[in-house]
């Protein structure tokens, strides 16, 4: 399911993918269906050189949630190991991950769906 209106997303399974994005430097889009994900895909994304820059918080204002409703937060990446004040801000590698809020099921759909 996709809209219109956002940029192409990731699925926090698709690894490769990301860090492949990520080292051209590109703002990549990922979604998280659950808060697990996030600590899976920082393990694995470090196993293609990928690594997130220590010290650096979550930007939860770098998009407008009016726009993008489902944005949770940005996080900082580097191609190697490396602490907020060491890095340049034009070197950092940014994901912005995003939560799909999944319509609950109503008794009609269970019951006549």
């Amino acid at each position: 399911m996709t809209n219109s209106w956002r940029g192409f997303r990731y699925q926090t399974g698709e690894v490769k993918e990301i860090a492949q994005k990520l080292k051209a430097h590109d703002i990549v889009q990922v979604d998280l269906d659950r808060d697990e994900e996030l600590d899976e895909l920082i393990k694995d994304l470090q196993q293609e050189g990928i690594y997130q820059i220590e010290g650096l918080p979550y930007d939860e204002k770098a998009l407008d949630l009016l726009k993008e409703p489902e944005f949770r937060f940005r996080i900082g990446f580097s191609t190697g190991p490396v602490k907020a004040d060491e890095i340049d801000r034009d070197k950092i590698l940014f994901i912005d991950f995003f939560t799909i809020e999944e319509p609950e099921e109503s008794y009609d759909d269970v019951f006549f769906g």
